[in-house]
């Protein structure tokens, strides 16, 4: 059978764009960088669903602290030497003394503030540096800023590093210098970063400029970070770092947030951040309830997350506040400051200790009148 040439025309046609077609699929390979998570988070070693599931998770009831509930978990912890030792010696003395835990001198969780350990091994490890091509081989050690530690904590670099070119080291001045020499345009930093990027790939740039390096930084962020949706479509963890590209603010994060939830419905970050704006915008309500979504979908929430405790603190629910509060193992410092936390504590653990005793903890406990001795009298 003789092959037409319309046959033949249309054969090579095919060709050309099955050529084209693994072209392109060898430069996605070839792209230096990383790639999301399977399970972002490892949130399903931690509840009972990865976070890139699509289907609703079926959860049982928000289990409710109380002093009880803590008790007996603390009764575990020592059991199994669990945990930092200072926080186990007060989880002891609340197991011998319950009525330790509304005490307003007292409290078990210790802030990242004041302990180095805290930092916690590997700081780095999820995160991104570029470095020059001459810088090979040097050792990568950063300071870790905590709380009032203005001097910080050297710890080593334990992320990913990628190194640029001669080339682009040279091409990356130039920009500056134009921007130096001339007014500074948006424009400057788009071309700065288009040869940062050079071969890498879109996730691993939205990752890298999801850092809020600057405020330019962030509009060029989302730009990657949307290329990387289109890559990565079933990506919890690329959504993600979309939203941290976004401006820091609830008008930004919580329409963003409930877009992650719209397609990844059990994604407990989303839930947790949500709740963090919600509360800060009073609506408590709705805080509390992706709140106690977030510590059902991922248990480590519920260890170092207060805006729990401080949603019944604001609904007056004070066993529950102090009961969640002294649950935590620690206190970050990023988003509470210590006397914020200081503050409501106090409040929730003297109101039930009011309950207990009739008069507040820094109150009197007696008040005593003495009458003055007729003769002082008579001299006034």
């Amino acid at each position: 059978m003789k092959l037409r040439i319309e046959n033949f025309t249309c054969l090579l046609t095919c060709v050309v764009i099955l050529l084209v077609g693994c072209s392109g699929c060898t430069q996605k390979t070839d792209l230096r960088g990383i790639e999301p998570q399977d399970d972002y988070n490892n949130q399903s070693q931690y509840g009972p669903v990865a976070a890139n599931s699509r289907e609703p998770a079926q959860l049982p009831p928000f289990p409710e602290p109380s002093f009880e509930k803590l008790i007996e978990q603390f009764k575990v912890d020592v059991a199994e030497n669990r945990g930092d030792s200072e926080i186990l010696k007060r989880k002891k003395e609340a197991i011998a003394d319950p009525d330790l835990l509304w005490n307003p001198t007292f409290r078990v969780p210790v802030s990242a503030s004041y302990d180095p350990d805290i930092k916690a091994v590997n700081y780095f490890d999820d995160s991104i540096t570029f470095r020059k091509h001459d810088e090979k081989g040097q050792p990568i050690r950063s300071r870790v800023h905590l709380g009032r530690d203005h001097h910080g904590i050297e710890v080593e670099f334990t992320g990913t590093v990628f190194y640029t070119t001669k080339d682009q080291e040279e091409r990356m001045d130039a920009v500056w210098q134009s921007r130096i020499n001339r007014h500074t345009t948006f424009y400057h930093y788009i071309k700065y970063y288009e040869i940062l990027f050079e071969g890498i790939n879109n996730f691993t740039a939205a990752k890298f400029l999801s850092g809020g390096y600057s405020e330019n930084s962030s509009p060029i962020g989302v730009e990657y970070a949307e290329l990387a949706m289109r890559d990565h479509p079933n990506s919890a963890e690329v959504m993600f770092i979309w939203t941290e590209c976004l401006p820091d603010n609830a008008k930004h994060r919580i329409p963003a947030y409930q877009r992650v939830l719209s397609k990844f419905p059990n994604a407990a970050f989303a839930h947790e951040k949500l709740a963090f704006y919600y509360y800060y915008e009073g609506d408590i309500s709705l805080a509390l309830r992706h709140i106690q979504k977030a510590c059902q979908l991922d248990s480590r929430i519920a260890e170092k997350n207060p805006i729990l405790a401080m949603c019944y603190y604001k609904m007056e629910e004070y066993e529950k506040s102090v009961a969640a509060y002294q649950g935590l193992s620690w206190i970050p410092h990023e988003n509470f400051g210590r006397g914020v936390m200081v503050n409501f504590l106090f409040g929730a653990q003297d109101a039930i200790y009011r309950e207990h005793h009739g008069f507040g903890f820094f109150e009197p406990k007696e008040l005593e009148f003495i009458t003055p001795p007729n003769n002082l009298k008579e001299q006034k």
